[in-house]
This record gives structure tokens, C-alpha cells and sequence, in this order.
């Protein structure tokens, strides 16, 4: 998803990208606790049968549903925050906090557009300035991508 906002102090903008969320972090843990529940009466219910190595092994596979819906909802609220003004571009990436950041002066940065591939093409943009570039946006879809490099080229014009 992107998202453009002019900043108040005049000429600056702010492009921030995150993956597309289906599910919120509140819906997910209900969704988990509800297969939780399920699995252990499961298990229970054969547990009293006296096939008693089904509850262990249920145990085991909502550990390995919660470990994997972690993971992936912690890729899902990455974030990535373009900033524009007239004298410098800064990048940051992270998930709760930047954890990277970049820094370009505005009037030498440049928009690298490439498209790899023929038979399924991946296009790859980056913000980039004497050899060093970083890319952005891994995580959107092409369509997405179209969307942002012509934002980008638009804003870095106007600043």
C-alpha cells in the first residue's frame, strides 16, 4: 500500500509503504486461540480413548501454527518511510521502529527502474545517488510499483 502526504513545512513529502494486511493483529490472535481450543478438545476427546500420544502431538502443531503466524504477521507490519524535502531524501525501514536508514541529497538523487526477467518479469525500484542505491518497495506488487515510481519521480520534481 502507498500512501502520500505533504508534510506541513512546505515543499516535503512523505511516502509511506506497507504490505497489504487481510487480517488485523487482534483477529489473529482470536483466530489462534480458537484453533487452539479446538485442537486440544481434539486431542482430549482421543486422549480418552486412550490414544494419549494425539494430545502431545496436537500440542505440537499449534506451536507450529503460533511460531508461523507470528513470523509472517511480523513481515506483514514492516514499513517503509520515503521522506522528500528540498535538500535531503532520507529512506528508514523497519517494523516497529526504523532499524535502517539511508540518507541523498535531493537535487542528485535519481529513480532506478528495472525489470528482470522475461517470462515472469519482477520490476525492482530504488532511490539511489553516486553508485549507492536501496530499494524500495520489495513487498509491492508491479502494479503497485507502476504507481510509485511515477509518485516519486512526480514529488521529486516538485521539490
Amino acid at each position: 500500500m502507498v500512501n502520500i502526504s505533504k508534510q506541513d513545512s512546505g515543499d516535503s513529502f512523505r511516502i509511506v509503504l506497507s504490505p497489504n494486511c487481510s487480517i488485523s493483529w487482534h483477529e489473529l490472535v482470536i483466530f489462534y486461540l480458537f484453533t487452539c481450543v479446538i485442537a486440544i478438545a481434539v486431542g482430549l476427546f482421543f486422549t480418552l480413548q486412550g490414544m494419549w500420544l494425539v494430545l502431545p502431538f496436537s500440542g505440537l502443531e499449534m506451536l507450529a501454527l503460533g511460531i508461523g503466524l507470528y513470523v509472517t504477521s511480523r513481515k506483514v507490519y514492516r514499513k517503509e518511510v520515503i521522506t522528500l524535502d528540498p535538500d535531503r531524501t532520507r529512506v528508514e525501514k523497519g517494523v516497529q521502529r526504523v532499524v535502517q536508514s539511508w540518507e541523498f541529497k535531493t537535487p542528485w538523487v535519481r529513480i532506478i527502474d528495472e525489470t528482470t526477467g522475461t517470462r515472469n518479469p519482477a520490476r525492482r525500484l530504488a532511490i539511489g545517488m553516486r553508485g549507492t542505491a536501496v530499494e524500495v518497495g520489495s513487498f509491492l506488487a508491479n502494479s503497485e510499483k507502476d504507481e510509485l515510481a511515477f509518485k516519486l519521480k512526480d514529488c521529486i520534481i516538485r521539490v
